[in-house]
């Protein structure tokens, strides 16, 4: 039987069987949101001189029910509530009202929030082209509803199309409100966030720079916002080889984080992630192990056990233990958290494409060549379709292909990717950078190889030449 076209009566009975739902399975906090929201609501409606109808009421208090599950982080009954409320305002007030509109944008926060970031990006274009026809392009609304839009894409690793809408969000904003509005602040900081992931570090780490120094005149220093602005810098001096300075920075996020926000808190394990990353860079092997431990316990519980945040600390665990021998753990984990990564971020995701790449170089240390070879041919594939050739991350899963290649004796073409690997590294990096020496390094191998193998053809060939004559 078809379902009947929504009504403020079908509405208060499927909250009504919602919160049945939530008792039932002893949810009694979200339980009572929801009945405390329809009461609101009752008792406004019954008010002398209601502000309202009651349809308004009623979709008016379960948006603020969302609202605040939203800020919560409670994803999971955002996403329920929200699509009931959706579900009513579109058919009850039309696709252009504001209502339907907020309500839209709420659903796509949590469906960011739940991770299914294909619908979130679907209707979080839908209502961006929404409120640019109706408002405006600069209405703060619209602003909103692109900076969700611009939050999906980083989750999905589309960085080219992130970037393009940060900088419009931030240009219009800088505009419109002024350059040290808090609003602004937060577009400068995604706008740095883009730019990383895009390997343009250099601009990255000007706007966080700029941050922190504003930051830090306005805002005291255990600020969520400056910790935030900080943690970015550090990463972009990580990424540029200045790894001293970011261990430093984020010594100090870890700590701090730590103490106000708690071990189970999404940013502190973030802290300690990127923490740990400066200490394998930095060949600190066992202080890398402990913390990334650490890390993936934590996030199994604080996040669940394939939270792309918890899968990615999988894989950087798998990279620690590669780099101390640990080599069947390292597959085992690498293998747990690529699979993963697939299923739920999809293979050309930009982190599932690094854990592969991961993969295969523990592959190769294993000695099992034809899976390191293949593994590690179709991330590269794959990268450059996604992030493009000169990307950071497609030049390291290159040079391992290199190496791979350099094994097998296959100088041709080991050749060829050691050229482009330091060529590319030399335009993003320059030629002080670690990984521009280490690609310079390589190019100089293959370049003796093939010198020596073409002196040693030439000797033959000129000992031919004698026996004939």
């Amino acid at each position: 039987m078809d379902r009947p076209p929504p009504s403020l009566e079908s509405l208060q009975r499927e909250v009504s069987e919602l919160v049945t739902t939530y008792h039932g399975r002893n949810l009694t906090t979200a339980a009572t949101d929801l009945e405390s929201a329809i009461t609101t609501a009752k008792n406004r409606v019954r008010a002398p001189g209601a502000d309202s109808d009651a349809t308004t009421i009623t979709l008016e208090e379960l948006s603020a029910c969302v609202k605040k599950w939203l800020q919560a982080s409670s994803w999971g009954f955002a996403e329920d509530l929200g699509i009931l409320v959706l579900d009513s305002c579109e058919s009850l007030k039309g696709e252009r009202d504001f209502m339907t509109m907020t309500a839209m944008n709420n659903l796509v926060s949590a469906y960011w929030g739940l991770e299914q970031l294909d619908k979130a990006a679907a209707l979080a274009v839908r209502v961006t082209n929404l409120r640019r026809s109706i408002l405006g392009e600069a209405h703060p609304q619209t602003l909103a509803s692109m900076t969700n839009l611009a939050s999906t894409y980083r989750s999905q690793g589309r960085w080219i199309e992130a970037q393009e809408l940060d900088a419009r969000i931030f240009e219009m904003k800088e505009r419109t409100i002024g350059p040290s509005h808090p609003s602004t602040l937060v577009s400068m900081s995604n706008l740095a966030t883009s730019y990383a992931g895009l390997g343009r570090f250099a601009e990255a780490e000007t706007i966080a720079r700029r941050l922190v120094d504003l930051g830090g005149k306005e805002l005291p220093a255990t600020h969520s916002s400056l910790l935030s602005w900080k943690l970015t810098l550090a990463s972009t001096h990580r990424d540029q080889g200045r790894l001293d300075s970011a261990e430093q920075i984020e010594q100090e996020i870890v700590a701090v984080s730590r103490d106000i926000f708690g071990t189970n808190n999404k940013f502190t394990l973030t802290s300690m992630a990127n923490l740990a990353s400066t200490y394998r860079l930095q060949g600190r092997w066992s202080d890398a192990e402990r913390l990334e431990r650490e890390v993936v316990a934590v996030s199994k519980t604080a996040l669940g056990e394939t939270h792309s945040q918890t899968l990615m600390s999988i894989s950087n665990l798998a990279s620690t233990c590669r780099g101390q021998g640990q080599l069947e753990e390292a597959k085992d984990l690498g293998e747990k958290a690529t699979a993963l990564m697939n299923e739920v971020l999809g293979e050309r995701h930009p982190s599932t494409l690094a854990a592969m790449a991961d993969l295969a170089a523990t592959y190769h240390m294993m000695r099992k060549s034809p899976d390191a070879e293949n593994l590690t041919a179709r991330s590269v594939h794959l990268m450059e379709e996604t992030l493009g050739k000169t990307h950071p991350h497609t030049l390291d899963a290159m040079a391992n292909l290199g190496f791979i290649y350099q094994s097998q004796s296959k100088w041709d073409l080991a050749s060829e990717i050691a050229e482009a690997v330091y060529s590319g590294r030399v335009k993003i990096y320059g030629t002080d950078h670690p990984d521009t020496v280490a690609a310079q390094e390589a190019l100089r191998r293959v370049a003796w190889v093939e010198a020596a193998d073409r002196t040693t053809q030439h000797t033959l060939d000129q000992h031919v030449l004698r026996t004939l004559n």
